[in-house]
């Protein structure tokens, strides 16, 4: 196990291990009570790393300070660790971003899309079809993605997180009393 997987295992052991790829102003979809652990995961020294601070408890307030924790996106680094991951990750849940998840739903390894992928959406997913035919399966609004696979694991739930739209102050558009105060 190397990479991505293997992070998350370090981290996560013990735990249904969830990995999703999403906006980051999605987070607060994925906050259940009690709280989940989580972390954050960003490109650095080579690979997708757990963040100073994190893994934590996914609460309200923190989803609501993660929004304004903008990362740095590169598509072919997140498609390289996709392209990496083995079954030893539970759940890999995709945000389809109006289609701007497709590139990240055909990197991760096709024997992993059918029982392992799973595609988060807002309100409808137009771009169904075009994932159906790269395998996947599985999908659900993002509100429902922590009850469903809290109902199907056999190990309490643990998330990781990747962003995967790059956000600064000129393309977020959402009002907020100021990037790191911590108020959203």
């Amino acid at each position: 196990m190397t990479g991505l997987a293997a992070e998350l295992d370090r981290r996560f052991s013990g735990h249904f291990r969830v990995l999703i790829l999403d906006n980051e102003v999605t987070v607060d979809a994925f906050v259940a009570e009690p709280p989940l652990p989580w972390a954050r995961l960003t490109w650095r020294d080579g690979g997708y790393r757990v963040g100073a601070g994190y893994p934590g408890a996914l609460t309200a307030a923190e989803a609501a300070r993660e929004r304004l924790n903008w990362d740095r996106v590169s598509e072919a680094a997140i498609r390289e660790a996709l392209a990496g991951l083995d079954a030893t990750v539970d759940r890999v849940a995709i945000g389809n971003n109006a289609g701007q998840g497709l590139p990240f739903a055909e990197a991760l390894p096709a024997p992993l899309r059918e029982a392992r992928g799973i595609v988060v959406y807002g309100a409808s997913l137009p771009e169904r079809a075009s994932y159906e035919r790269l395998g996947y399966r599985n999908f659900c609004p993002r509100g429902a993605l922590v009850p469903r696979l809290a109902g199907e694991a056999e190990l309490p739930l643990a998330l990781g997180f990747i962003n995967t739209i790059e956000h600064d102050e000129r393309s977020y558009h959402a009002p907020w009393p100021g990037r790191g105060t911590g108020e959203a």
